[in-house]
């Protein structure tokens, strides 16, 4: 089942995979940002509309712009905004065991 553009759920393994070349990232109750390759660079990475932090709130916040990767095929699967020492967002939580009953 896809999950999102790029990763699909296994729903009798309950793992999730990347769905350009099959690589499997986790079980289903796990974080998959967490075992993707991530870059990390300023904010101004995402593109040229975005400015430095700084210019915006008036001093250095230490945001960061995270990009999430398959560590195998190397397909973008997403991006994230966050300070330097946030955790990894946890955006797709899965009720692995609503699938299992």
């Amino acid at each position: 089942m896809q999950i999102q553009k790029y990763l699909d759920l296994d729903e009798d393994a309950l793992t999730i995979s990347c769905r350009q070349c099959g690589e499997t990232l986790c079980d289903a109750e796990e974080n998959y940002k967490e075992y993707s390759a991530m870059r990390t660079g300023p904010v101004t990475d995402a593109g040229p509309a975005f400015e430095p932090p700084e210019k915006l709130l008036g001093e250095d916040p230490h945001l960061e712009f995270r990009q999430f990767f398959c560590p195998s095929c190397g397909v973008l699967f997403d991006h994230e905004f966050a300070r330097e020492d946030d955790p990894i967002l946890h955006d797709i939580e899965l009720d692995v065991d609503g699938m299992t009953t």
